[in-house]
């Protein structure tokens, strides 16, 4: 934060530089902050995403799943806990929907063994 000495002895510019880029402190906090963790029971999530047909569309080689429709979930760094709830619940582009038929906790089930085995 700027002092009042230190804008009286820069000016207003100073003050202006000052607090456009406090946001960016805020923002690469959120960044470093640790993506949260599963939280479900994977052994649980095992036997939804092969009983909910996950596998029809998705590759997930510990599920023996080698769908082509929807995204690989191996080697696929850009999963994280929010993404896959979020993918569930809301779906996307050829993915439905999950919300209405699992559970929060199911979703949370999947989203830990689909984290836990998925190849990096």
């Amino acid at each position: 934060m700027i002092s009042a000495k230190a804008a009286a002895k820069w000016g207003v510019p100073a003050l202006a530089v000052g607090l456009a880029i406090a946001p960016l402190g805020n923002l690469l906090a959120q960044a470093a902050a640790p993506a949260p963790a599963a939280t479900g029971n994977a052994d649980k999530g095992k036997a939804l995403f092969e009983n909910s047909s996950c596998g029809a569309c998705h590759v997930l080689a510990a599920a023996g799943a080698s769908g082509e429709i929807g995204p690989s979930l191996d080697k696929n760094a850009l999963l994280t806990h929010d993404l896959l709830v979020s993918r569930m619940k809301n779906g996307q582009g050829a993915m439905p929907p999950y919300a209405g038929q699992l559970s929060d906790a199911d979703i949370e089930d999947v989203t830990a063994y689909v984290l836990s085995v998925a190849a990096k």
